[in-house]
């Protein structure tokens, strides 16, 4: 079994994210709303406000999605179903993908 994380960066490609995961059987995942900490610094922290014009506009949306898989192979379809959809799997930007393999209880 597998841990699948994914920061997804582009709004735009929600859907096709949840539709990859989809297709490949992973229906019990989690997808949450996150904040890059540059940004919390920026807006949050009056001391680093001089951050603020260094922000990549891009980096306002960003959503953390997880999921257990059961293999590797699965995550490499989710990744292999996106790069053929037309979503640039190796921009870090756009979207990273971390997996690692994992125990779980109850089985």
């Amino acid at each position: 079994m597998y841990y699948l994380i994914i920061h997804l960066y582009d709004e735009g490609l929600q859907e096709e994210v949840m539709l990859a995961l989809t297709a490949e059987g992973v229906t019990d995942s989690f997808v949450l709303d996150a904040v890059n900490v540059r940004r919390v610094l920026a807006f949050e922290m009056p001391i680093f406000a001089g951050f603020r014009a260094d922000l990549d506009r891009r980096r306002g949306f960003a959503k953390f999605i997880v999921a257990l898989v059961p293999d590797k192979r699965t995550v490499l379809n989710i990744i292999e179903t996106l790069r053929m959809s037309g979503v640039d799997v190796e921009d870090p930007e756009v979207c990273r993908f971390i997996f690692f393999p994992v125990e779980s209880f109850p089985v």
